[in-house]
């Protein structure tokens, strides 16, 4: 009776490593693990246990766990080129930004940043936490990470600008297709074929703010930039030796098994492609939650269990509903709502907000809608929201809660002035103009809505907390594990222009 208290009513012990069966043994034979075979783990199966095995069960979740067998490997040629060219700085028109400037695998896939520092960095070479402007901060939205992206088959960025629709053609036949800012909301843009990732690839690269700077003045257009880029890489026409190293095409008849010339192998078709396939390589999904959904009951703590519990379990049944639209594989309905997030910093129109969805698509419920993430990794991928406003986990599971009392704490901790990024920026200030009004104005919008606040106390928002912990990749948090996912110093740098971050990485010095 002792033992029983100690670990709880309804409390079973019992031998299983492969399901959640209970396998039973005949009692007067002692059990021996067979000779070859793993020793089988004594679980303790708790009220809670119970409770998810039944959640799993009725919501056929282990059918969530993610397939990779499509996705491209990271060995491989094109993932390896890719891997080359988003490390370079010669996609930035300057010279002085690299797609990994932004989004590292050391920094969780993103940056570690609320707002993004792009072209006007002070130390290019510089990225996390120390990477500093000499200027204001130009860029309105938080990076994003790269982390499963190749999992995604909707749409990419906060706002969805990048999606896949289906729509009929002039004969009225039904096609599918992406849509891009190049060929404008609602319409398939011919050149991205059917790579979502890669059609993404094409759009930072012609940012004055991320990586452009005031490079390529006679490019009048995006797609004009990306030609000047692929002369740069490739080694033609108007840019032809314009890099004092370039060893590319090489590098593109390697990975591609052609021996075409360069204006025909090194378009900017191919160099998008390439860092598509490089970003759809970067797959971290083995985290405690997939162990225990194929059956290691071990493999979270109780706290993680509960946590799981309340994720799955909707509102009306004590529950904090988070599944409705954090579900599926990648825990992401790829929807969009507005959940009144602060609003800070310079915005996308002269009152320095940002209103999402709504600027490419004018559905009213779009306005301050933003693109559900992903919630794989979340634990690495901090700030949060599409400004960055929160630093921390419990931050967010606090303002699903109470929203109005999560806005009226980060303004009276100083709004931006309080982030860390920000606590020694002098031009803080700036960034909190109209900020306290903006997101007022949203969370009016979100009260209208049938948005439900979760009643969670303060114990089951850390349990909650401690679940989104159990979607972390083991080797996305070692830093010598995720090292796979960037050159090493054995890997050829085609253009001596390789983002280098060894004497600071991290934010540390």
């Amino acid at each position: 009776m002792k033992y029983k208290n100690r670990i709880g009513l309804g409390a079973l012990i019992f031998l299983n490593v492969s399901s959640f069966q209970l396998q039973a043994k005949p009692s007067h034979e002692p059990h021996r693990p067979k000779k070859g075979h793993a020793k089988q783990l004594v679980q303790i199966q708790t009220a809670v246990d119970i409770q998810l095995q039944e959640i799993v069960a009725g919501q056929n979740l282990s059918s969530t766990i993610p397939e990779l067998s499509a996705l491209p490997h990271i060995s491989e040629p094109i993932p390896q080129l890719g891997m080359k060219l988003f490390f370079s700085k010669a996609l930035g028109a300057e010279k002085t930004v690299a797609c990994a400037s932004c989004h590292h695998p050391r920094l969780g896939g993103a940056d570690g940043l609320s707002l993004p520092i792009g072209t006007n960095a002070i130390n290019p070479d510089i990225i996390g936490p120390l990477r500093l402007t000499s200027d204001t901060i130009n860029i309105p939205r938080n990076s994003p990470t790269i982390f499963n992206v190749g999992l995604a088959n909707s749409s990419l960025f906060w706002d969805g600008r990048v999606q896949r629709i289906n729509t009929t053609d002039t004969s009225g036949n039904e096609i599918s297709g992406i849509t891009t800012p190049d060929s404008g909301f609602g319409i398939i843009d011919e050149r991205v074929g059917n790579d979502l990732v890669g059609a993404l690839s094409r759009f930072p690269v012609t940012s004055r703010e991320e990586m452009r700077g005031q490079a390529f003045p006679n490019a009048l257009d995006n797609q004009s930039v990306r030609e000047h880029l692929a002369q740069r890489i490739g080694n033609y026409g108007e840019l032809a030796n314009e890099l004092d190293k370039n060893e590319w095409l090489k590098e593109f008849r390697q990975a591609f098994n052609s021996n075409d010339a360069s204006q025909s192998l090194i378009t900017f078709d191919s160099i998008a492609f390439a860092l598509g396939q490089y970003q759809a390589s970067v797959n971290l999904v083995n985290s405690p939650w997939h162990d225990y959904l194929r059956g290691n009951q071990n493999a979270m703590t109780q706290a993680q269990k509960r946590g799981a519990a309340l994720f799955f379990t909707q509102i009306s049944d004590g529950g904090a509903g988070c599944v409705n639209c954090h579900g599926g594989t990648r825990f992401s309905n790829d929807g969009f709502f507005n959940l009144a997030f602060p609003q800070f910093g310079i915005g996308l129109n002269e009152h320095n907000s940002d209103e999402g969805r709504f600027l490419i698509d004018s559905e009213q419920r779009n306005m301050f809608a933003f693109r559900v993430p992903s919630l794989l990794n979340v634990e690495l991928t901090a700030p949060y929201g599409h400004s960055g406003a929160y630093e921390t986990l419990e931050e967010v599971v606090a303002h699903y809660v109470d929203p109005q009392s999560a806005i009226s704490g980060f303004f009276e901790k100083g709004g931006a002035c309080g982030l860390r990024q920000f606590t020694q920026d002098q031009h803080c200030q700036s960034l909190n103009n109209n900020a306290l009004e903006n997101s007022q104005t949203a969370l009016n919008l979100l009260q209208l809505s049938p948005f439900v606040a979760p009643p969670l106390n303060t114990n089951q928002q850390a349990d909650l907390v401690a679940f989104l912990k159990a979607l972390t990749d083991k080797c996305a948090k070692d830093s010598r594990c995720i090292r796979r996912f960037e050159p090493s110093p054995r890997t050829p740098d085609p253009d001596n222009l390789r983002l280098k971050v060894q004497n600071i990485i991290l934010g540390r010095t």
